[in-house]
């Protein structure tokens, strides 16, 4: 039996209700996930798994599993599991995301979690109790977001905020307080489910990386007015000054950092367009305005030092636990290509990683001492 179930009965939780939620939520190193599909894969926080190198999820009736990391999403603070090491046929309970309609301001909810580690003592996760204050904000970069009253605290990150049904209305990540202690205040932030819904195709495909977000168009510069969010500059964008801002992928421009945030909402793809509704002289039109990609913070790393001999590129450094380091490559060995630019000028390397990011994949053509050649990748993380 789930141990925590009997314990919310005179918080007017019924116990099935108790017992199917349980079985879903997960602790996840000092913090909390939840299971979102019966093959294992696991929803939490980047917070909560960053630098985690024990990535074992413990279930609520004491079951350990190992997990790794499908994928991560710094800005938005999302990260994908996936529990290895199940029996063959093994189906887990999972928590079904709840769909736009279920996102209701003043609906009860209820969120799980792990606050100040208390359920590391005995594996027994508490439940608390709330309604949905807002639905589908901008709060930072949490650019699709619910808040909740239902007490969170620090522990409860990545864990799971229900509505009655059981639907999965996102997951608990941030506290807003204006003391900046972290406890709860009464306002607590979910990422929404239709966040995290969009963005699990990309992270399941990450091979243990990173996503990105998409952002506003290259010089785009909006101002409030009366009329609302207008168009100052459009940029790269196919807007035109004095455009008012309506909706940005089907949500409202309520406020220019609600515009902003909006445009930073989406899972970043290769060509991705996001439809835009103005009102443009007394018309109503919708665009699609291409994307440009967020940067994640920090400063790319990859931890090679090069030195040219010869008119040859060696690799004269590595450093420890570096990204470089885990591709296995070797000091001494040539660098011929790098993501397909030929080198034979150290200032030929420079030009070929300077305009990479954290998240890039840095594919490197090498000539091993022995004369063999191999193609290697190198994702650069932060430093």
């Amino acid at each position: 039996m789930l141990p925590a179930a009997d314990e919310q009965i005179d918080r007017g939780i019924d116990r099935a209700f108790a017992q199917r939620v349980l079985a879903t939520y997960v602790f996840v190193g000092s913090g909390s996930g939840v299971v979102v599909s019966s093959d294992g894969l696991v929803l939490t926080n980047h917070h909560v798994i960053d630098d985690l190198d024990d990535l074992t999820v413990r279930f609520a009736n004491g079951a350990s599993h190992p997990s790794e990391l499908l994928g991560t999403d710094p800005v938005g603070d999302i990260a994908l599991l996936r529990i290895t090491g199940l029996k063959d046929g093994v189906k887990l309970p999972f928590a079904p995301f709840a769909p736009v309609e279920a996102m209701r301001v003043g609906a009860e909810v209820v969120a799980i979690g792990n606050p100040f580690g208390l359920g590391d003592l005995d594996d027994t996760p508490t439940f608390t109790a709330g309604v949905m204050s807002a639905a589908r904000i901008v709060r930072g970069d949490y650019t699709d977001a619910i808040q909740g009253d239902a007490p969170v605290n620090p522990g409860n990150s990545g864990g799971p905020l229900f509505d009655r049904a059981g639907q999965l209305l996102g997951i608990n990540g941030q506290i807003r307080t204006v003391t900046g202690l972290r406890v709860n205040s009464g306002i607590g932030l979910a990422i929404a489910s239709t966040q995290l819904s969009a963005f699990m195709p990309l992270l399941e495909k990450a091979e243990g990386g990173y996503v990105h977000h998409t952002f506003q168009p290259k010089g785009l510069e909006l101002k409030a007015e009366a009329a609302g969010v207008m168009v100052v500059k459009p940029g790269d964008a196919p807007l035109s000054a004095g455009d008012q801002l309506l909706t940005i992928a089907g949500r409202p421009a309520l406020s220019v950092d609600t515009a902003r945030g909006l445009f930073a909402s989406l899972p970043y793809r290769p060509e991705t367009l996001i439809p835009v509704t103005v009102r443009r002289l007394g018309q109503d039109l919708t665009l699609q305005v291409p994307a440009a990609r967020q940067t994640i913070p920090g400063r790319p790393y990859h931890g090679i030092e090069i030195d040219e001999r010869g008119g040859r590129i060696l690799i004269d450094h590595l450093d420890d636990d570096s990204p470089a380091q885990d591709a296995k490559l070797v000091v001494g060995e040539q660098v011929l290509k790098a993501n397909g630019r030929e080198l034979k000028k150290k200032i030929d390397w420079l030009k070929a990683v300077v305009t990479l990011e954290i998240g890039d994949r840095l594919v490197l053509d090498i000539a091993g001492k022995d004369g063999a050649t191999r193609s290697v990748t190198i994702r650069l993380r932060p430093r």
